[in-house]
């Protein structure tokens, strides 16, 4: 059945708009080159090096030059007692650090969205961003700064022995089964502020209107919140929380590798770290590019996974 006349001249005035749009949106295409290009060289060309997990890696010959290893180095992940160590302490670390932020972020959002004088609000939300800014470097120094035994300038164990608690100045720092507790710490100090942003933008997108006929309702804050601010968060929520599991295996190891140290391996050395110190400092680049194969691969199929479940539940899903 042949379109008739009007049907093509809707057909060629969609064309013409859609080619004017493109030519109008050029600059911003434009811009897109940069990162593009960026994500190739950074993101795509380094995939090729995964080979190296399945080679018995040696600088001389080369990645192709370097002969097959029969997944020697998978074999290797399991029986090796450092490999079980760091996964046990990442999966600890981010189990904890994945409920602990995520709970707390809803939660200051939340309370950020209820303070109805703006500029204490402004106050509040630039003092809570703040220390995300600084880098783990600076964080880490000062954590230890404030730990530290010397009670001239440990303020946490100069005010216990003021206060009569302890006796002697405990040494945090080197306390293996403080560190997690330390670190989710410091970590929800730096983060908090920042990871509230996004369900700040969620809640400021629910219709007012919503909010006024429940206090025509005789809704109290805590039903608004509730029944009707807690939805609408949901799909940013199931978002957020999806891509959280798939990062479960990934510690960050600019914040561990500077809060940790000899002392703590016990509790702190995570896959992140290990990496780091297999490859770059005992130059096992082989072992350790399979032990973040590895890591990558299960976080892949975490995502899956969770992104089932979740669909399943409700309607909302990454994809």
């Amino acid at each position: 059945m042949g379109l008739n006349v009007e049907s093509v001249a809707n057909i060629k005035h969609v064309k013409r708009l859609t080619s004017s749009k493109a030519i109008a949106m050029r600059p911003y295409y434009f811009l897109l080159v940069i990162p593009v290009i960026h994500q190739i060289l950074f993101s795509y060309l380094p995939i090729f090096g995964v080979v190296i997990a399945f080679k018995n890696y040696r600088l001389g010959p080369g990645i192709w030059g370097s002969p097959w290893n029969n997944f020697a180095h998978f074999k290797k992940l399991f029986t090796d007692y450092f490999f079980g160590r760091a996964i046990r302490n990442t999966l600890t670390i981010s189990s904890l650090t994945l409920i602990l932020t995520f709970v707390m972020s809803v939660i200051f959002a939340l309370l950020l969205n209820e303070i109805i004088h703006m500029k204490f609000k402004r106050v509040i939300q630039t003092i809570s961003y703040l220390p995300h800014f600084f880098s783990w470097v600076v964080m880490g120094g000062f954590v230890y700064r404030i730990f530290s035994m010397n009670l001239e300038v440990g303020a946490i164990n100069s005010l216990l022995v003021k206060l009569g608690i302890v006796d002697q100045p405990i040494m945090f720092m080197a306390n293996k089964n403080l560190f997690v507790p330390i670190f989710l710490l410091v970590l929800l100090w730096k983060e908090i502020g920042w990871g509230s942003i996004i369900y700040l933008s969620a809640i400021a997108g629910i219709d007012v209107a919503q909010y006024e006929s429940a206090t025509i309702d005789g809704a109290t804050r805590f039903q608004k919140i509730r029944y009707i601010t807690l939805p609408s968060m949901v799909p940013t929520m199931t978002i957020i929380l999806i891509l959280s599991v798939g990062g479960i295996m990934n510690v960050s190891f600019e914040a561990v590798w500077n809060l940790q140290n000899p002392l703590v391996y016990e509790r702190s050395d995570v896959l992140s770290t290990l990496i780091f110190r297999k490859g770059l400092l005992e130059s096992h680049y082989d072992y350790s590019t399979a032990v973040g194969f590895f890591q990558n691969a299960i976080g892949f199929v975490l995502v899956l996974i969770t992104n089932k479940i979740v669909k399943k539940l409700n309607d909302y899903s990454l994809f």
